[in-house]
């Protein structure tokens, strides 16, 4: 009665365990980690950082309006009577409004305004740029888990292909038809069996873990991935190498260099500017007043200032080569980053094809292995071969399996680092991709 009780609970409790793992397709988890994910957050927030300096630096063209107010008193002031003034201390109230204009920058105003919006750009692709590597990151995470999730599944097949050959073993075994080195044979490679489910239910759970922080989820939460890699690889047709010159382009990187450039060659005109002649005006209007000395009065004045650089010991050439030099070396950077990108998109364009063939070959060697697997099971119970040639057919069986599905997934992480290769991998587009493809 008590087994009964025990088998019942189990029973109920198995699908309570299935159901409280959550579903969860690759577009959910891209849009996820685009909205949760804390890089990108950030790099969100500085692309609003960038525009409120653009903001800043376009305040320069207008006039600066402050005002001021003073209260001063000065007791035992002596020195009032030298001047024929009967008092002991001094009060004095003054109150200003001024409003300050500059006429003449060398050019600054402007050039500090170009280079908050080449700014506002860096940032709008270095954004760019966080939420592709996102994506990749969550690409590479969800297909981690898929393949594991998969293996998992192989190895509880196999366990129970074992605990069934066990099972006629150690029949055949009482009645003394197989020798007990036979069943030991099939209980050892079970032992194993166990140990390296135990050790994938453990990487399963990690990788759970890490997918979660990624998108944003409690890391607590077990998901379950649903995506399935695209098993017809006929229709995913190679890269064409005309694309390399196209990738490079649309990289943001190669755009955040080519506005430091730029920022370097403004930086340049700048330092020039610091040395041209500054103009500027200055209007106030006042009110000034000493108690027992003068009435108080409002006065409206205007000043207008001009400074002109006359010798400062070649301290303008030195800044100057110190620009030029700042400017050359990121040229050199930009030239040795095009470079670099188009190594790594002539490197994904191989990867992508080798995928493609591992794929073609797990797939041959998974029919091998079937077709094997069944030859030996079938001469098994004929008595032609041995249980070790039985359990070394399933083991090879089992690690085709393995092997595709980890070759299909790691050609959906080497797709993704393409896309992100030649430049495609933004937000937008991948979203609305994947609305298609759902």
């Amino acid at each position: 009665m008590l087994k009964k009780v025990l088998y019942i609970v189990l029973i109920c409790l198995f699908p309570f365990a299935a159901i409280s793992q959550t579903p969860v397709t690759l577009h959910e988890c891209r849009k996820e980690a685009l909205t949760n994910n804390t890089k990108v957050r950030t790099s969100l927030l500085q692309v609003q950082r960038a525009a409120a300096a653009k903001k800043e630096a376009t305040t320069a063209y207008f006039p600066a309006i402050d005002g001021n107010a003073n209260a001063i008193f000065i007791p035992d002031l002596e020195e009032l009577r030298q001047f024929g003034i009967d008092k002991d201390n001094l009060q004095l109230y003054q109150a200003q409004l001024s409003a300050q204009q500059p006429i003449y920058a060398g050019g600054k105003i402007r050039l500090a305004n170009q280079m908050a919006g080449k700014g506002v750009q860096m940032a709008e692709k270095a954004s760019e740029k966080q939420q592709a590597d996102i994506i990749l990151e969550t690409d590479e995470a969800y297909w981690q888990l898929f393949s594991m999730q998969e293996q998992q599944k192989v190895v509880t097949r196999f366990t129970e292909a074992l605990d069934s050959l066990e099972e006629q073993l150690r029949a055949s075994y009482d009645l003394g038809i197989v020798p007990k080195s036979e069943l030991l044979k099939v209980t050892v490679r079970k032992n194993e069996a166990e140990m390296t489910a135990l050790e994938v239910n453990n990487a399963v759970r990690l990788l759970q873990m890490n997918l979660a922080h990624i998108i944003g989820r409690p890391v607590d939460e077990e998901l379950l991935v649903t995506t399935n890699p695209d098993a017809n690889q006929k229709n995913n047709l190679l890269p064409d190498a005309s694309e390399i010159s196209g990738g490079i382009i649309s990289r943001p990187e190669i755009s955040i260099l080519e506005n430091q450039v730029q920022i370097k060659n403004l930086e340049k005109k700048v330092t020039r500017a610091d040395y041209l002649p500054q103009l500027g005006a200055q209007v106030s209007y006042g009110y000034l007043e000493a108690p027992g000395i003068a009435s108080g009065s409002w006065n409206l004045n205007a000043v207008a200032q001009l400074s002109v650089p006359i010798f400062h010991w070649q301290e303008k050439k030195h800044k100057m080569q110190q620009a030029e030099i700042n400017e050359q070396m990121a040229i050199l950077e930009l030239g040795n980053t095009r470079e670099l990108i188009s190594l790594e998109i002539s490197q994904s364009r191989l990867k992508l094809e080798e995928g493609q063939k591992k794929i073609q070959l797990a797939n041959k060697s998974k029919e091998e292995a079937s077709e094997t697997l069944s030859e030996v099971e079938i001469s098994y119970n004929a008595g032609l071969n041995t249980i070790t040639d039985l359990l070394n057919a399933r083991v090879a069986h089992q690690r085709s399996e393995a092997s595709l599905v980890k070759a299909c997934t790691d050609y959906e992480v080497l797709k993704t680092k393409w896309l992100k290769a030649i430049g495609q991998l933004n937000a937008g587009q991948q979203i609305q991709d994947d609305d298609e493809k759902f």
